[in-house]
C-alpha cells in the first residue's frame, strides 16, 4: 500500500524497553518504530505472553493417550476407528510441534532438530506453520476434542433480517468457517488488516471482547465467522466504526443488505478490507477524480452507479452484493424528492 510522504525531520521514540533513542523517519516507506532489530525483538517479547510449550506437549500427549485407548480393533466398528485415526493424526502433529518448540526454547538449532527427526530444515519449518494457533486451541478448554456418538446439532445465529439467496462465500452457521474467497474472506481481510494496524495482542483483545484469545485468532485468520455481538466488540477494540464492518458481516452470513445499511458504509467496509488504499491510488485504478472518490466514501449524497461500480471493482468487492443496496438507496432518494416536490394546491378556505 503506498505511503504518503512524511517530513524527513520527523522523529519518534524507540519502542524498545528501556531504550529512549530517537528513530528518524524517512520520507518514503514504512514507518519505523525501533532504532534497531534487537530493540524490536525485545519489544515484541515484552508484549507477548510467554509460550507454554511444556503445557502444549502435555495436553497433546494426554489427548493422544485418551484417543488411542478408544480403539476397538475387533472390526465391529471400523467407521469409529477411522475417525479416531484422523483425530490421532491431528493430535500427533500437535505433539510433534510442541516437542520441536520445546527444543527451540532450549536453544537447539533448527538444522540439528531436523537432523534428529530425519527431515530437511525446510520440511521442519513447514511443519511448524500455524503451531502458535494450534497451541492456543489445544490449551483452550473449549477445544477439547471428542469423538461424538451422534452428530452435533447445527447452531444458528440469533434471529435476523430475512435471508437472501446465499452468496458465494457466505454462511449461516454460527462460527462457520470462512472460505478462501467471497464475502466471508472479505470480512476476514478487514479484521486482519485492523489487527495488523493495531498493537493489540490476541490475549488483550480476548480480554476486552470477553472471549478466548484463540477465538480472536480464528476470527482474524478467517477460520471462523463470529457472531455480530463479538464482531462489534472486536471492531470497537480495534478502533474502527462497527457500522463499516456490519455490511461485511451481513454479506458473510448471507443476509440481505438492501435497506439495512447505507452505501457509503459498505464502501468504507470494502476500503478497510483492502487495507485502506489512499485516494490517489484509487483514482489511478478507477480513473475517477479524488473528489469523486472522497464524496463516494464519506459524502452525504448517494454516488451514481458508475462511480460506485468503479470503486467496488478497485476494492475487489462484488457488484452483485452492492447493486441491490444501491438500488434501494436510489429508490429512497427518489421517493424523498417526490414527497418534497408535491405541494398542496387547495386553498385554506376550501376546508371551511
Amino acid at each position: 500500500m503506498p505511503v504518503s510522504p512524511r517530513d524527513q525531520s520527523e522523529s519518534t521514540t524507540c519502542r524498545g524497553p528501556g531504550c529512549f533513542n530517537l528513530v528518524k523517519q524517512s520520507a518514503r516507506g514504512r514507518r519505523r518504530h525501533y532504532c534497531s532489530d534487537p530493540c524490536g525483538t525485545r519489544y515484541r517479547r515484552s508484549v507477548r505472553p510467554a509460550a507454554d510449550n511444556g503445557a502444549f506437549a502435555e495436553a497433546s500427549l494426554t489427548e493422544l493417550t485418551r484417543l488411542t485407548a478408544q480403539f476397538d480393533l475387533s472390526g465391529d466398528s471400523p467407521e469409529r476407528d477411522l475417525a479416531l485415526l484422523v483425530e490421532c493424526e491431528k493430535v500427533w502433529k500437535d505433539l510433534k510441534s510442541a516437542v520441536v518448540l520445546q527444543s527451540r526454547d532450549g536453544r537447539m538449532k533448527m538444522p540439528e532438530i531436523a537432523q534428529r527427526l530425519h527431515m530437511s530444515t525446510t520440511t521442519l519449518a513447514r511443519s511448524l506453520e500455524g503451531a502458535p494457533g494450534r497451541r492456543e486451541r489445544r490449551l483452550s478448554p473449549e477445544t477439547d476434542v471428542r469423538i461424538p456418538e451422534q452428530p452435533r446439532p447445527q447452531r444458528h445465529p440469533a434471529p435476523g433480517p430475512p435471508r437472501a439467496r446465499r452468496p458465494q462465500g457466505g454462511t449461516g452457521d454460527m462460527d462457520g468457517a470462512a472460505p478462501g474467497c467471497g464475502p466471508a474472506a472479505t470480512l476476514a481481510s478487514a479484521l486482519s488488516h485492523l489487527h495488523r494496524r493495531s498493537s493489540a495482542t490476541y490475549k488483550a483483545l480476548g480480554a476486552e471482547v470477553g472471549v478466548d484469545p484463540s477465538y480472536i485468532s480464528r476470527a482474524v485468520s478467517g477460520e471462523r465467522i463470529p457472531s455480530w455481538p463479538v464482531t462489534r466488540k472486536l471492531a470497537l477494540a480495534l478502533e474502527t466504526d462497527p457500522e463499516e464492518i456490519l455490511p461485511l458481516w451481513r454479506a458473510a452470513r448471507g443476509y440481505i443488505l438492501a435497506g439495512t445499511t447505507d452505501v457509503q458504509a459498505a464502501l468504507r467496509g470494502l476500503h478497510t478490507a483492502a487495507a485502506h488504499p489512499d485516494v490517489q491510488t484509487l483514482a489511478a485504478r478507477t480513473h475517477l477524480t479524488t473528489d469523486q472518490i472522497t464524496h463516494a466514501l464519506t459524502g452525504p449524497g448517494l454516488p451514481d452507479w458508475d462511480t460506485t461500480q468503479a470503486i467496488v471493482s478497485a476494492l475487489h468487492g462484488q457488484h452483485e452484493l452492492i447493486r441491490p443496496l444501491w438500488n434501494a438507496a436510489r429508490a429512497a432518494v427518489l421517493s424523498t424528492r417526490a414527497a418534497a416536490s408535491s405541494t398542496c394546491t387547495i386553498s385554506a378556505g376550501a376546508f371551511g
